[in-house]
């Protein structure tokens, strides 16, 4: 009985044994954790991704590209403290890591400046190379003013990468897309049936343009072939009896976005509070997150100083398709109180810019019954605003017809048409112009309705 006793034991021994060597044999490396946090990374999961670069260390924890890889995770979930942390790590054992004192540069952002512009330094210091390391460094110089700086990283990258230089310079000196630019003239049309359904396959045989009351000779008609937006969105006191409305509108405006669309969101509230919660991005995981911050906050609604702040930024935000749609997005009641640019400022400069407005009324009167009970200022206000750029304004008055107005906002750019021309008379920088388009009464569509600006503006600068 001992001795079965002793070799079932010895049996025992022997299967544990090789259950454990076929256990070690299937256990990742270090190295393939890695790859498949970065694969995770590609994906947009950064806290699982996070999670398994910490698998990789667990394992070897003087990995510096693991550390480094984490750096990432955290500083795309929005975790800087923990992303500096493992940046450091990584420097520690990899002195000359230039990447990790890069991403270490975007961890100190604007909250420690000077640790920022240090930070990069070194990393180019280390590796003078990268583009995207003088790009960072010139952007946080100008985030603080100083130009002088982030002009001599704009001259390193004419070298380096001559259009992330173009990307610098934009922000450097935030030239303007205007509607007359070199001579051509830019106009955004919404062409609707009696349905209020915009119409496709259009040609330029179907319009008909004057300005200043002269035939002009359309050059090129076409739909533009991408989109550019700001979803710029109103949270002051106000909006609290709608504010779940304005998120869920907002959210829905997302998920409509195409994989290739960017997109930047600003929150205001007064005019002293009109913030940017998210840069220009194709990524629906950040817009959301951003979106998701937004809260209700004491002050007198600047609808007027928002539109101004948000019309220019699009506007100067360099896109590398020529023929782009800008678009902003207002979510907002139209009760401007307190704004410092007036209603005459804000249509001049919206006279001359490139961009198309599509607002969306949360007007609740204190009722909470949406768009129920309207007074003629903030209906004046939107519509105003929205015609000048060739847009229109919403006014629905349930959450079905929310919907439907996002739908329909949607269709209006990306079925919509730019119609260019050189106009007869030569464009005289400071001048106005009145614009009509109409349908060729030889078109099919010669009764249909057109959403076009009425005319544009020359800015003074323009040669």
């Amino acid at each position: 009985m001992v001795f079965k006793f002793a070799l079932l034991t010895l049996v025992a021994l022997l299967s544990l044994t090789v259950f454990t060597e076929a256990s070690i044999s299937q256990q990742k490396t270090p190295e393939e954790y890695d790859q498949q946090g970065l694969q995770l990374m590609a994906a947009e999961e950064f806290e699982q991704a996070a999670k398994i670069f910490e698998e990789a260390i667990k394992l070897k924890p003087d990995y510096a590209e693991a550390h480094y890889h984490l750096g990432n995770a955290y500083f795309e979930a929005g975790e800087a403290k923990k992303a500096i942390d493992a940046y450091k790590k990584a420097i520690r054992y990899k002195p000359d890591f230039a990447l990790a004192y890069d991403g270490l540069g975007a961890a100190y952002g604007a909250s420690e400046y000077k640790k920022s512009i240090e930070a990069y330094k070194e990393s180019i210091r280390l590796d003078p190379k990268p583009p995207l390391t003088h790009y960072n460094l010139g952007v946080a110089y100008v985030r603080h003013d100083d130009n002088q700086s982030a002009v001599a990283e704009y001259n390193v990258l004419q070298t380096l990468d001559p259009a992330l230089g173009q990307d610098l310079y934009n922000l450097i000196y935030k030239p303007i897309m205007p509607v007359a630019v070199n001579g051509t003239v830019r106009l955004r049309v919404i062409v609707l049936d009696s349905q209020g359904a915009p119409i496709s396959g259009l040609t330029s045989h179907d319009f008909g343009v004057t300005e200043d009351g002269v035939a002009q000779n359309i050059s090129v008609i076409s739909q533009p072939d991408s989109s550019l937006y700001c979803l710029s969105i109103d949270t002051s006191g106000s909006i609290r009896p709608v504010l779940e409305m304005v998120i869920g509108t907002s959210k829905d405006i997302v998920e409509m976005l195409s994989a290739t669309d960017q997109t930047a969101i600003v929150n205001f509230v007064d005019s002293e509070k009109i913030q940017t919660l998210q840069e220009f991005t194709a990524s629906k995981r950040r817009l959301g997150d951003a979106i998701d911050a937004l809260y209700v906050e004491g002050g007198q609604s600047a609808v007027l100083d928002a539109v101004y702040l948000s019309a220019q930024r699009l506007a100067s935000y360099k896109f590398p398709n020529r023929n782009v749609r800008r678009v902003l997005f207002l979510l907002t009641d139209g009760e401007d109180r307190a704004s410092y640019y007036s209603s005459e400022q804000v249509l001049a400069l919206l006279r001359s810019l490139d961009i198309q407005i599509l607002a969306i009324s949360f007007n609740n009167n204190n009722d909470r019954k949406l768009n129920q009970h309207l007074q003629q200022k903030p209906i004046a206000l939107l519509k105003n605003i929205t015609s000048a750029t060739g847009g229109a304004a919403f006014f629905p008055k349930s959450n079905a017809e929310l919907k439907a107005s996002v739908n329909a906002m949607f269709d209006f750019v990306r079925r919509g048409y730019t119609i260019e021309y050189k106009p007869t008379k030569p464009i005289e920088a400071g001048s106005y112009r009145s614009v009509s388009i109409t349908m060729a009464p030889s078109s099919q569509h010669s009764n249909s309705m057109i959403i076009a600006r009425p005319g544009y503006s020359v800015p003074p600068t323009t040669k």
